[in-house]
């Protein structure tokens, strides 16, 4: 383990947990609620654009589509760039770049300009995710790095929450275009308390790279603390990688992380597509709007619960048991959804089931990942799985969307949403069994501790 590292670890781990710690994962938190009402807006105010613009069933295909490729490439390309010159940096741009993408989005007028609005802002919602989770990770005591990085990402499951509750009730009054301007305005106003509360990424704060401002910020979560003390030279084994990518690949870490992209591919590819579908598939099975968004909120709700349950499970029976069962979860309750007809208790009660174990069981799969790289590549780690996982969001949105342009039945839809649980059981059992996980941990510059 990198000297530096170590020292900074035990100073955290032998201190109390400081309010700095709390503030700093509450404002990452709310900027991720805001990611998340961004990230799935679309989907909320899908069926209204369809009948304003006169639209064919599945016209918005493309849009959402187009919007997830966004996001992947945001994930992949922007993650980098968070190790190499600081996860604060990255993630105070991609807010304010996202929030005044939401406002342009309002000015739409047809699908080409909806389309490439969303592909631009699908970018810098790429981005912020994996920025926050690495900040959150690295100045959390060892004892607390779980829970604190799985209340961070509950705030994206929070915003898509309360996206359909606002798109409700804004849409109403106002417009479709109302719900991208709330979306928007958020993520501005966090801004100036992100850029004076948020410290830099510990590599580069190792490294002596981190501008007094950042240091400071520093100094109040990990108090006692002294640079020097833990051989504080640029001369000393870099702490900041040379090629994030290609570190996941080295020393161990190659299978791990294939099955950590499978993971994500087979659960990202069910969340995003219940996400930006359920109200167009639900509508289309007879039921109302209002019951559709508010079923899809549900689902984000019990998506935030099953997150938290979910890491408290993990921590007091091991991630080996849990996580496959959560993602076995996922599977069946998908095909519940299918099997529910038009009942609105059932169905919401199905989606609020799949929600815990779809949404909830990815919070969990984030803190995993988050705790499982060493520092230098933590972000590009967390990215690129995310990255990756994107693929499978752009083929499922693909194949739902051709499926409800084609006439399918929604029970048809759920049924095949069902399928790719099986693999992200499996592909996280392999991860967390042990042989994987100890090899990695073993030759990883930082030491961490994950109970599988």
């Amino acid at each position: 383990m990198d000297a530096r590292v170590d020292g900074f670890r035990q100073t955290l781990d032998s201190n109390k947990v400081p309010a700095a710690l709390y503030w700093v994962a509450s404002l990452i938190a709310l900027l991720l609620v805001t990611d998340g009402f961004g990230s799935q807006a679309i989907g909320f105010v899908a069926p209204v654009i369809g009948k304003a613009w006169m639209l064919k069933k599945g016209a918005l295909t493309g849009v959402i589509t187009m919007g997830l490729v966004g996001i992947m490439i945001g994930a992949c390309a922007v993650t980098p760039l968070a190790d190499k010159i600081g996860a604060r940096r990255i993630l105070i741009a991609c807010g304010l770049a996202y929030g005044v993408l939401m406002c342009a989005t309002a000015l739409a007028t047809d699908l080409t300009s909806l389309l490439w609005m969303r592909f631009v802002t699908g970018m810098a919602l790429g981005g912020a995710m994996p920025a926050g989770i690495a900040l959150v990770s690295e100045y959390s005591p060892t004892r607390l790095r779980a829970t604190m990085v799985t209340i961070a990402v509950c705030g994206f499951s929070i915003g898509g929450a309360l996206g359909g509750f606002v798109a409700s009730m804004a849409i109403k009054s106002y417009g479709w275009q109302s719900v991208f301007l709330i979306g928007g305005v958020a993520p501005v106003i966090l801004t100036p308390l992100l850029f004076a509360w948020l410290p830099e990424s510990l590599p580069l704060v190792l490294a002596g790279k981190a501008n007094d401002r950042s240091m400071s910020v520093v100094a109040r979560l990990a108090p006692g603390w002294v640079p020097g003390a833990a051989g504080f030279s640029e001369a000393s084994n870099p702490v900041i990688a040379a090629n994030p990518v290609l570190g996941l690949l080295a020393d161990g870490l190659a299978m791990p992380t294939v099955l950590i992209w499978i993971l994500y591919f087979m659960n990202l590819m069910v969340l995003y597509t219940l996400s930006n579908w359920l109200p167009t598939i639900i509508t289309g099975a007879g039921l109302s709007l209002g019951t559709a968004n508010f079923a899809t909120s549900f689902y984000q709700l019990a998506g935030v619960f099953g997150a938290l349950l979910i890491s408290l499970f993990c921590d007091k029976f091991g991630s080996r048991v849990i996580l496959p069962v959560i993602f076995l979860g996922a599977s069946a309750s998908c095909f519940l959804i299918g099997s529910a007809g038009v009942n609105p208790t059932l169905v919401v009660a199905a989606i609020s089931a799949a929600g815990f174990c779809v949404v909830g069981g990815q919070s969990a799969a984030n803190a995993f990942v988050g705790n499982y790289y060493p520092s230098q590549i933590r972000a590009t780690g967390i990215g690129w799985a995310l990255g990756v996982g994107r693929l499978g969001t752009i083929l499922g949105s693909y194949v739902i969307g051709s499926l409800i342009s084609a006439g399918a039945e929604a029970h048809t839809l759920f049924e095949i949403c069902a399928i790719p649980g099986l693999f992200a059981a499996l592909a996280i059992w392999l991860v967390a069994r042990g042989g994987p996980l100890k090899t990695a941990v073993s030759v990883s510059a930082e030491t961490v501790n994950v109970k599988a």
